[in-house]
């Protein structure tokens, strides 16, 4: 065997990603604290539902805020620092505040309508007062964005959970401390005090380190050209986002066990979830900077593939052989019953299909193509919208097994859309040898369930099976990966920088 060694580029992939995943999980940590000390304050189920449903409403109308700008300013800075320094970061900063108040307003204006909507006339109030955060959260995001494009990973991941800090102590101080004695109108303006907070700090940051020239005119003609490039991103998370909360409120209508069921399927899968998403947000930049060049580009986004699946497989694959034991160790065994099983094995498979597109949307938007992270994201959500209402009140499982379906049809059409650009992955090094130490790390435990009392051994030579099997396949490469090298192709290039 012989010795692993990372050149530079695989270190700093796999650097960057964990700086990035440790930010996500102390992030979710973060909210799931919150949560507990929400929770344990009120001590009131209906209060506490009354401020999940502003925070709910908030991370919903949230979604629409930048309309691209900062996807944009990502690639400018991997693309040219300059140009994203003299003008791109004041227009991505005065174009997302622009659209900020365009939100913050309607969401005001809507604001009675929703009060009388949830019967909750404290919420138009509340909601009044968190229109004003949606300005600070525009600002947050380009401010952020600046430091991924930049490649700054670290400083990037301290602004996200700086961030969480900030809004998660805000919440809590609005019920320790409401506004004249309303609670939501609380949570609201200290919320708001902890955006403005992060705001100006971000700001500061922003000018110490990238100096920004922050005169200067509003050229329409850029501001076009970088909405041009940064919609399609925008309306494919838009896209992605809102598939999940659809899905449980429709099934919510008619059965309130699957949701409880399915809420716990979520919360599972979610955390397996968080290493496609740390690659993606690596990824972009990562890609972008050698946008230029194709054989490297085509390097490094089979290179982000393949980690991301490394973790992905064998992660999506335990869950899929135990969710029952995961969910009964996290939950209690009472709900480890019925369809639960089905649900979790069914969104870890979601999960997983979800990641060929969205970190192949990342990848191509990396190299100036968004187009396919939009139609991506609409391919999978049209099954979502278009079936399930009519089939989730009789068959709650089956809209969970449509769902998951439209991620796997989105699969699919992300890797048309890589032969579409010309931009084809070294698909085995991507997404076939990584699969091989999963395999063998499943046939030990599913074999182990014949043993009895020796399936704690079985399982846990299975996973050194896997730990020794990914050092293998990275150390030596297998003769059939060095057959399916793919070349630079002279025609593919010309076609992605026409």
């Amino acid at each position: 065997m012989h010795k692993l060694v990372l050149n530079e580029t695989q270190r700093f992939l796999l650097r960057s990603v964990s700086i990035i995943v440790l930010g996500l999980f102390i992030n979710q940590l973060l909210q799931t604290a919150g949560g507990i000390v929400l929770a344990r304050v009120l001590n009131d189920p209906a209060l506490f539902g009354e401020v999940n449903l502003l925070l709910q409403i908030f991370g919903m109308v949230s979604l629409f805020l930048n309309v691209g700008f900062n996807a944009a300013l990502v690639y400018s800075f991997s693309t040219n620092v300059q140009e994203a320094v003299q003008d791109k970061f004041r227009l991505a900063l005065i174009g997302s505040m622009f659209f900020g108040i365009v939100v913050s307003l309607l969401l005001a204006a809507l604001s009675p309508w929703l009060a009388r909507a949830y019967q909750l006339p404290s919420l138009q109030g509340a909601l009044l007062i968190s229109s004003l955060m949606l300005i600070f959260n525009s600002v947050i995001n380009v401010g952020v964005a600046s430091f991924s494009g930049n490649r700054d990973f670290g400083t990037q991941a301290f602004f996200m959970v700086i961030t969480t800090i900030f809004s998660t102590m805000g919440m809590i101080l609005g019920v320790l401390a409401p506004a004249g004695h309303n609670l939501l109108w609380g949570v609201s303006l200290w919320m708001g005090v902890g955006s403005l907070l992060t705001a100006l700090f971000i700001c500061w940051k922003a000018k110490r380190v990238h100096r920004p020239r922050w005169g200067g005119g509003i050229r329409l003609s850029q501001m076009r050209e970088m909405m041009k490039y940064g919609v399609p991103v925008w309306a494919g998370n838009i896209a992605k986002a809102f598939q999940q909360p659809f899905l449980v409120m429709v099934i919510g209508a008619s059965s309130v066990v699957a949701v409880g069921h399915l809420a716990n399927a979520f919360r599972i899968t979610g955390f397996i979830g968080i290493v496609t998403w740390a690659f993606m947000i690596v990824t972009f930049p990562f890609v972008a900077e050698s946008s230029k060049d194709w054989a490297e580009s085509r390097r490094r986004g089979t290179l982000c593939v393949r980690y991301n699946n490394l973790i992905l497989y064998p992660l999506t694959l335990a869950i899929c052989l135990y969710p029952d034991e995961i969910n009964g160790f996290l939950f209690g065994t009472s709900y480890a019953t019925g369809d639960s099983g089905t649900y979790i094995r069914l969104l870890a498979l979601g999960v997983f299909f979800s990641s060929v597109g969205r970190l192949g949307g990342n990848i191509l938007a990396g190299l100036g193509k968004t187009k396919a992270n939009f139609w991506v994201m609409i391919v999978a959500g049209i099954f979502v919208v278009a079936l399930v209402p009519f089939i989730a009140g009789n068959h709650p499982v089956l809209a969970v097994w449509i769902y998951t379906g439209g991620w796997a049809v989105s699969a699919l059409s992300m890797i048309w859309f890589f032969y579409r650009e010309g931009f084809k992955l070294d698909w085995w090094k991507a997404y076939g040898e990584p699969l091989l130490p999963t395999l063998a790390m499943g046939a030990l435990m599913e074999l182990g369930r014949f043993t009895g009392s020796w399936f704690g051994w079985f399982v846990g030579m299975g996973i050194v099976c896997l730990l020794l099997g990914t050092y293998y396949i990275e150390a030596n490469p297998l003769p059939v990966r060095g057959m399916l090298r793919l070349k630079p192709s002279v025609g593919g290039r010309n076609k992605l920088n026409r």
